[in-house]
């Protein structure tokens, strides 16, 4: 080791060097769309799911409420077989809800501050904007065509 300085410059170099392409690879591998899609069909498909669980269980309570009422001979009507099916559907939705409000945001957050460029943001979608700059050309060119129309008519009429 002739020189300490100079060595310990080039390592100190080549760490941020690693560090920067891994964090450029991390980057990369956490803004795929793939990933995006997954995590919010977990995130809030979890969430559903448990409110469809608590929407049968609601349905299955007025069921019971209505198979006690009619078929026991004192006829009783025992509301806590809606009530409280029906308490956690309704906290169930208001969670499912808030989960994604919060996801969508999140998002919206990530795409407005940290994403640059539109191609690399979540959610973006090739082809609709592929599709959106074909029908922009398309206006174009029946605008045009009109134009040419109208200069053809005029010619006719001279």
């Amino acid at each position: 080791m002739k020189n300490p300085q100079q060595f310990f410059k080039a390592q100190t170099n080549q760490v941020i060097n690693k560090s920067t392409e891994s964090f450029g690879q991390f980057k990369q591998f956490l803004f795929a769309p793939n990933l995006l899609t997954f995590v919010i069909s977990v995130v809030v498909g979890n969430s559903f799911g448990a409110t469809v669980k608590e929407l049968v269980n609601t349905v299955s309570g007025v069921l019971a409420f209505v198979h006690l009422w009619l078929f026991s001979k004192s006829h009783v009507m025992n509301y806590t077989f809606i009530t409280k099916p029906f308490g956690s559907f309704f906290n169930s939705l208001i969670t499912m809800i808030f989960i994604a409000f919060i996801v969508f945001y999140t998002i919206k957050f990530i795409n407005d501050t940290l994403i640059v460029n539109s191609v690399d943001k979540w959610g973006y979608n090739q082809a609709h904007a592929d599709a959106l700059k074909l029908q922009q050309q398309n206006e174009k060119t029946i605008a045009l065509q009109h134009q040419i129309l109208e200069q053809l008519k005029k010619r006719n009429d001279q």
